[in-house]
Formats: structure tokens, C-alpha cells, sequence
């Protein structure tokens, strides 16, 4: 998440075994001691217990209406290009709880790697791909002539996928900009800067940008959120939900005032950071890391009908929905109350009136469990009540906060065109931010997380990629949660900001983004099989063709260290998984980065 009208440090305060014969074993886990090999037996959980989550309750805010295809033609006809200075650049910085804010910094020790997936193959059968959004055309999008922020580093990855009369619809959100894409890559859209949707002035501080789609009801959600305390960057999360099942508009904007400013014990006013979208058959739910300009607070989880909600964006006659919000504190929860991911169900699985977080634990460097959180009686929410949220622990494989990653030697000529004393011409490391879960999916009564994981290796240490698949039991006022599988994916390169992907039965893909001495930032991918997990060799969606060379790789617009896309991001649409990461394509570049986006699909076999 990157933007920086000005530099800004990263979020305030800081942020298988083959089935043919002869194949490698990524196994179900590729890698790892006893306890992180996947695992059938099932484990109860530990603990479980009601929360006393503090909040209230208010209705959404009503905006207006947008339509995306009548934007992609107003800036069509405009036609702006980018024109960058220094002045005209865009960092989010990372904001993590305290005990995060030491990246490079010595480390407790990583899980132990038994067996490595250093077998790197091409595509499987039937995959196809193409390049996405990249930092020249989110650059021109956001042009500084038309007031916009300009460059924006990391391409936080959106992604959603369905029907449209142009056919199966791609729709891609990155930081901060939109496309909507047809399989092959054809525009079906243009480029829309996120502040455009919102109705928000060009030079708006945009964040976190996401996109899904519901396979229960038809319709299409973009959130993202502001923080500041002045105009127009005044703290609030955003909401856009299309009035009919077209991706292409026309939807209704909703907002959110996450300022909080009666608490003030918190430091507040505060903005609600990290937004992460959750749905389950009644709910439609919004988690976010609340911070001040001082201090992390916790997360806050705002909860509202899903179909109110859709009914007040299909017409004004309907009121708003009421919102639930929960407060969870950082002092209340032992880990740390960051990153409370919600889960969202995949197309063909059933859907409760259950909504499940999961959270690792981020009050340490090295954990071995996790929160299961849950709102139950979700039907609730239709009639403005409060479903109450109970809480489970489990424990599980180790799991550490990752070392950042190294990238292949090359050519970066941004930084060697620096003025002194920062000008540099070697090649910057990338930042892999933390070991907390990032998407939760829900299939068929199972939880599909994952997260990223240093792990020994050699003398140091690597990032990879730690997995796990568990079983929610909801009762009427407690949560049951057993260990169904989990493992790791770790090589001798680089795995970074991994998601699962998978369909009702449990199958489908992990990808994530791969670097390593030998190889610049590129696309991957590896076969997942419902609580086995991943299985063969480590496939490459599209190889990168240079280092990242981005403004956030050196001082003095960060620390020298560059920001990288927060999350990858995956889903499951008509037999194929749809995946999106960061690399660095052989497209054109602009002069402050040369980052992009690889979306690609592979047909779950």
C-alpha cells in the first residue's frame, strides 16, 4: 500500500508429495519438522469463551451513486498522463502493533525446514495469464495534472471475479486504481483512479483497496479507506455495492467515520487500517487495525446485513443498515488484537450464519497458535440485533516473523540516478511486513489460512509460507475448532505474501510471490489439496525480468528497503482459481517505479 504525496514510514508506527511418480515432495507442506507436516488427525481446541467486545451501533452513511463504465469513459476522453516529480509520490506506510517494528533486526528462531520445494516448473495445464495494472498506468491514472498523488508503491492487490455481458469479468483494485479485465487480458473498462469511485478529491490518501464478489447474491463490493485528520483525507472507510449483478456500475457509495473520537484514551482521532472484507450468508463485515497518530488500539469489526445493505444501494427508499461494530483492545487479547482476518465463503460452498476470524499471534516474533474468532446468529443482523462473538484458541505449528527478501542483481536505474549521498546502485531487499493471517476462505466447514513465515535455513533464515486448515463448530454460545491439516512451503528462494485459493471441496491453489539471488520478483504458484494442502513442484506463472526499482527502495523516501504489494490475492470462479500477485513484467516503466501485477488462472483438477 503505497502512496506518499509525501514520505511517509509504512503504516505510522513503522507496519507436497507428488501423485506422479519421481516428483519432488513439496509434500503437504513442503518442508518441515513432525509438527508441520499436514496432519489428519484433528485436534480440539484448547480454549473457547465469549468476548466482551466493546462498541455500538449506528447506520451506515448513503453517499451517492457511481457508474464505473461512464468514469472509464470521462477519463478516456480526457486522456491525462503522469507527469512525476519527487512531490508527487504516494508510501503508505506499514503500521504494525510495537512489538513488529523492527524489520532486519535479529529474530527468536524459525521452524526447522526437513525438506525444501527447490523444484520450480512452468504453468500447469490449462493455465493462462496476463499482466495487470502497473505502476505506469496507476501513475497516469493518478495524474499530478489533474491533482492527483501520482505514484503509489506497494500495488496492494484486489481482485474479483464473475458474469458479465462482455463474459467472465476480471476485476482488479490495486493501489489506486481499477480495471476490469476478460481472461486474456483484454480491457473491458480502463484504468479509474479510487478516488474517482468515492467521489473524493484527487489528492485523497487511499488505502487498502478490495474487490469481491458474491457468489450467493450476484453483486459486487469495492471497499478502501482515508486516514488523516484533515480534508480530504479525514478518516473514513468506503463502500461501493453494485446495484445489479453488473461489475460495470452503476453502485451506491456508503462511508464510515473511523476518527473515534470519543476515545480519547486511545489517542484518538484514530483511522481503521488494514480494512479486510469478510461475507457469510447474512453478513456482510469490514475488520480493521485501528491506530492513532501515536499508538495501535486494536481492530475493530464492523458488522451489517448483507441484504440491507444491497437493498439501500439498489434503491434510497430503503433505509441504510445498521452496523454493529466490536472493539477488541490490543490489552484485552495476548495477541496483540491485529489482523482479526475475516473469512469469506467460495462459490459453491454452503454459507452459515456464522462469521469466522482468524488471527496469529502477532504480540510475538514466534508463535505456535491461533484465535478463532466468530460472530454467531448472523441472521440477526437483519433485524438491526447483535450477534455475540465467542472466541477459540488452538494450538499449531511454529511459525516466526519473516526475514526480509533478497532479490537477483540487476539493473536499477532510478536508484543510481539519485542525487548524492542516496544515490545507490545495488539492488534493495524486499520487505515480507509481518506473520499474520491475511485471507481466510470458508468451504464446506472448513477454514483455508495461511500467513508468511521465516524458517531456518542454512546459517539465516528464509520467508515462507506456513498453511492451515481448520474446523469451526459453532454452538449457541461458544466455538469448537479442530486441527484438520497444516505445514509449510518453504524453498532455498523466497516465498512471499502467500493466499490459498480453493472450491468447495477444498481444492485449488496457494500462490504467492517468489524472489531469491537467482531470480527477480516473479508470480507463483503450487497445487493444493483440501487438508493435505500443497502438493508437487512449485509452478512459475510469469518470471520477472528485473529487480523492483521502486522510490520506496531507498532513502530518502523510506529506509531502504522496498515495499512490496501487502497481500497476493485469490478466488474461486467456474472451475478455475484466479490469482493476483506483484512482480516486475517486461512492460513499460515510469520513472519512480517499475512495478506490476500478474493475474492468471488454472483450472482445479
Amino acid at each position: 500500500m503505497t502512496k506518499m504525496s509525501r514520505p511517509l514510514t509504512r503504516r505510522w508506527l513503522g507496519r507436497a508429495a507428488t501423485a506422479a511418480v519421481g516428483a519432488v515432495a513439496l509434500a503437504t507442506a513442503v518442508a518441515t519438522a513432525p509438527a508441520a507436516s499436514a496432519t489428519t488427525t484433528a485436534q480440539a481446541s484448547s480454549t473457547s469463551h465469549i468476548v466482551k467486545a466493546g462498541g455500538g451501533s449506528f447506520r451506515l452513511h448513503r453517499i451517492g451513486t457511481v457508474n464505473l463504465l461512464a468514469l472509464a469513459r470521462a477519463d478516456a476522453r480526457r486522456g491525462h498522463a503522469a507527469k512525476l516529480s519527487s512531490s508527487h509520490l504516494k508510501m503508505v506506510p506499514l503500521r504494525t502493533p510495537h512489538a513488529f517494528a523492527h524489520s532486519g533486526k535479529a529474530r527468536h528462531a524459525g521452524p526447522a525446514a526437513t525438506s525444501l520445494a527447490n523444484r520450480f516448473v512452468g504453468n500447469v495445464r490449462g493455465e493462462s495469464g496476463f499482466d495487470g495494472i502497473t505502476a505506469a498506468i496507476n501513475g497516469a491514472a493518478n495524474s499530478p495534472d489533474a491533482g492527483g498523488v501520482g505514484d503509489v508503491s506497494p500495488p496492494d492487490q484486489g481482485l474479483a471475479v464473475g458474469p458479465s455481458t462482455a463474459g467472465t469479468a476480471i476485476v482488479e483494485y490495486v493501489n489506486d486504481t481499477l480495471n476490469i479485465y476478460s481472461p486474456s487480458g483484454k480491457t473491458l473498462l480502463g484504468a479509474i483512479p479510487g478516488y474517482q469511485i468515492f467521489g473524493l478529491p484527487p489528492a485523497a490518501f487511499l488505502s487498502d483497496p478490495r474487490a469481491y464478489r458474491d457468489p450467493l447474491t450476484g453483486h459486487w463490493f469495492l471497499t478502501q479507506f482515508t486516514s488523516g485528520t484533515t480534508a480530504p483525507n479525514i478518516a473514513t472507510q468506503y463502500i461501493a455495492v453494485s446495484q445489479t449483478t453488473s461489475p460495470f456500475g452503476p453502485y451506491t457509495t456508503f462511508s464510515i467515520d473511523t476518527e473515534d473520537l470519543s476515545n480519547t484514551a486511545g489517542g484518538c482521532p484514530c483511522f481503521g487500517d488494514f480494512d479486510q472484507v469478510g461475507m457469510d450468508r447474512s453478513g456482510f463485515f469490514i475488520a480493521t487495525n485501528q491506530f492513532s497518530a501515536t499508538s495501535f488500539n486494536g481492530s475493530v469489526i464492523y458488522a451489517m446485513s448483507k441484504s440491507a445493505l444491497i437493498s439501500a444501494a439498489q434503491s434510497f427508499g430503503f433505509p441504510s443498515p445498521v452496523v454493529q461494530t466490536y472493539v477488541v483492545p490490543y490489552a484485552s487479547d495476548s495477541f496483540a488484537a491485529y489482523h482479526l482476518s475475516p473469512s469469506t465463503a467460495t462459490q459453491g460452498s454452503s454459507a452459515p450464519n456464522t462469521e469466522y476470524f482468524v488471527e496469529s499471534n502477532s504480540n510475538l516474533n514466534y508463535g505456535n497458535g491461533l484465535k478463532v474468532y466468530a460472530l454467531l446468529h448472523t441472521g440477526l443482523l437483519n433485524s438491526g440485533g447483535r450477534p455475540a462473538m465467542v472466541e477459540s484458541f488452538i494450538n499449531t505449528e511454529s511459525y516466526a516473523f519473516p526475514p526480509n527478501a533478497v532479490q537477483k542483481s540487476g539493473p536499477t536505474p532510478l536508484g543510481c540516478s539519485l542525487p548524492a549521498p542516496y544515490t545507490f546502485c545495488a539492488t534493495a531487499s524486499l520487505q515480507t511486513d509481518f506473520n499474520a493471517v491475511q485471507e481466510v476462505t470458508y468451504a464446506s466447514g472448513r477454514l483455508f489460512a495461511e500467513l508468511s513465515t521465516g524458517f531456518n535455513y542454512g546459517t539465516g533464515q528464509n520467508t515462507g509460507v506456513a498453511w492451515f486448515v481448520l474446523g469451526p463448530r459453532p454452538h449457541p454460545s461458544s466455538l469448537n475448532v479442530k486441527r484438520l491439516g497444516q505445514g509449510y512451503v518453504d524453498s532455498s528462494q523466497q516465498l512471499l505474501y502467500p493466499v490459498i485459493g480453493v472450491n468447495a471441496a477444498g481444492n485449488g491453489y496457494l500462490s504467492f510471490a517468489v524472489s531469491s539471488t537467482t531470480r527477480y520478483p516473479s508470480a507463483a504458484y503450487v497445487v493444493f489439496r483440501g487438508r493435505g494442502g500443497p502438493t508437487g513442484y512449485i509452478h512459475v506463472a510469469a518470471n520477472g525480468v528485473n529487480p523492483l526499482d521502486d522510490f520506496t527502495c531507498y532513502p530518502p523516501f523510506s529506509s531502504g528497503q522496498c515495499r512490496y504489494g501487502d497481500y497476493s490475492m485469490s478466488t474461486y470462479y467456474n472451475g478455475k482459481i484466479y490469482m493476483a500477485s506483484e512482480y516486475v513484467a517486461p512492460q513499460p516503466r515510469d520513472t519512480f517505479s517499475n512495478w506490476a501485477t500478474r493475474v492468471w488462472s488454472a483450472p482445479v483438477r
